[in-house]
């Protein structure tokens, strides 16, 4: 199968650094230092399976690429207008879109350009981060993707996506209510990544403040009532569920939209909790603590200016 990874940053570069590890055909797009680092080093992965450096291709150019099997979505949810065009050449009749972006609403996005047919939502659950061009850090466990086709069938793509991720290094879900999923993601990191970025603290350090653990929840359950609102089958003990995970690991814990924060980069706040605000407005349903960590990042939303 040939495999482009569009956005190779932390987790395009995690996923596409472990199938290069096991000779799968894959190229990485993307720009910048980071290519640069990629082209003359290759890229170099710290993992908790292991430190290890793979070679494989690299450019910015999508249409050096031509037609794939399979096209990784990683980019930035803000980015889509930019990127779509892009992506153009390398689809082919039988090319899959595999997206695994942050939010409820990317998987609607790119099916509106490229047609239902082509587009496979999925999630990763990956803590992972780009230290430096051409170096990236996961640290935990897990390093999960889960993906599924909309109306919950197992079809021969999902299949061959399931055993083309089945590596070391990374766990496989096939889910059979992708929406759901895509949902119960939102509750954990639109609640504990926004806390971190507002916080301007690692997790350990919020939940060991007085008002830490109960601001997180209390967030859960807001989107949890903005889910259910609009027919999201939940776990029953969701929230309780990803509270305890957070405990368990909340000293590797990375919150993606901290790091951008951190590094004057655009946040994905308008598509991850922002995403629950909206829906809550428009369902009538009160998400106050929501609305107030949304606010709290309203000005940093699109970056510090370049010098």
């Amino acid at each position: 199968m040939k495999v482009v990874v569009m956005g190779a940053g932390a987790v395009g570069g995690y996923l596409g650094g472990v199938l290069a590890r096991f000779g799968e055909d894959v190229t990485l797009i993307e720009m910048g230092e980071h290519l640069d680092a990629i082209r003359s080093g290759g890229l170099r992965l710290s993992t908790n399976w292991g430190d290890f450096t793979v070679t494989p291709s690299a450019t910015s150019n999508p249409a050096d690429v031509g037609p794939v099997d399979l096209i990784l979505y990683t980019v930035k949810t803000y980015s889509g207008d930019v990127v779509f065009p892009l992506i153009k050449p390398m689809i082919g009749p039988e090319t899959t879109i595999l997206t695994v972006q942050n939010g409820v609403m990317s998987y609607s996005r790119i099916a509106a350009a490229f047609g239902p047919e082509r587009v496979l939502p999925g999630a990763a659950y990956i803590e992972v981060g780009r230290l430096e061009p051409g170096h990236v850090k996961q640290t935990g466990p897990t390093a999960r993707i889960e993906f599924g086709e909309m109306n919950g069938t197992i079809t021969p793509r999902v299949e061959a996506a399931a055993e083309l991720f089945s590596k070391e290094g990374i766990q496989v879900q096939i889910s059979t209510d992708i929406e759901s999923a895509l949902w119960t993601k939102l509750v954990s990191v639109g609640a504990i990544g926004t806390v971190m970025a507002v916080a301007r603290a690692p997790l350990s350090e919020v939940f060991a403040g007085p008002e830490g653990e109960r601001t997180v929840r209390t967030v859960m359950e807001e989107i949890v009532a903005v889910g259910k609102a609009k027919g999201v089958r939940f776990a029953p003990d969701v929230v309780d569920a990803h509270m305890a995970s957070a405990m368990e690991e909340m000293d590797v814990y990375q919150s993606s939209l901290q790091l951008d924060l951190e590094s004057g980069r655009p946040l994905e706040i308008d598509d991850i909790l922002g995403a629950a605000v909206r829906e809550g407005r428009d369902l009538g349903v009160p998400v106050p603590a929501s609305a107030a960590l949304c606010v709290a990042l309203e000005k940093s939303k699109h970056g510090r200016p370049r010098a």
